[in-house]
């Protein structure tokens, strides 16, 4: 965390840390001009010094919400990557940990929930020869909903080959402090 200004705090990027700085070097500039004025012209100066102290504080706002945002897309693509792994692996329990328990899927068999995503994840039907993950964008719904979405291409057989590549949309909600994949679903590239 970085001081914006005394009783302020935020965290800000360089460019946000430059523009606080600099608005603050103004404000000091305009109080030592107009700290000479008589009385009446007083109560001007501490508007004028609350509203340069309010557009520092926003511009340091606005910085705070991309670098927040960044840093969930980061731990969401994390989450993502490690399911994937999860899924070659074998690893049922982590997608018991992963999902929610309200967790909807949308697969190429139709629709599922957790308990069927678990055991099947943890089964040996399935085997992944390899996979490529690519193109993540995120866009935050609202401050405790996010959607993640990329491009993927696996070498899978389910019986039968899993249709691939696809482009994947995985939402995540907040719930306490975890991350949580509530719904999952791809869609097949046509060639």
């Amino acid at each position: 965390m970085t001081q914006c200004l005394r009783g302020a705090y935020a965290t800000v990027n360089a460019t946000g840390w430059r523009r606080c700085r600099m608005a603050a070097g103004r404000i000091v500039r305009f109080y030592v001009l107009f700290s000479s004025c008589s009385s009446k012209h007083s109560c001007g100066v501490k508007y004028a010094l609350c509203f340069l102290t309010f557009v520092c504080l926003a511009i340091a706002n606005g910085q705070t919400t991309t670098s927040e945002s960044d840093e969930v897309k980061e731990h969401l693509i994390k989450l993502e990557k490690q399911s994937w792994e999860a899924w070659k692996n074998r690893d049922g329990q982590f997608f018991q940990d992963f999902l929610s328990d309200d967790h909807v899927e949308v697969g190429f068999g139709g629709l599922t929930n957790k308990a069927e995503v678990v055991a099947f994840v943890g089964s040996t039907v399935c085997t992944v020869k390899s996979y490529k993950l690519d193109h993540f964008e995120m866009k935050m719904l609202d401050k405790e909903t996010a959607l993640l979405t990329y491009w993927e291409e696996q070498d899978t057989v389910c019986n039968k080959p899993v249709p691939s590549p696809c482009w994947v949309s995985s939402l995540y909600m907040k719930r306490g402090d975890k991350w949580l994949n509530v719904f999952y679903q791809q869609t097949q590239i046509q060639k």
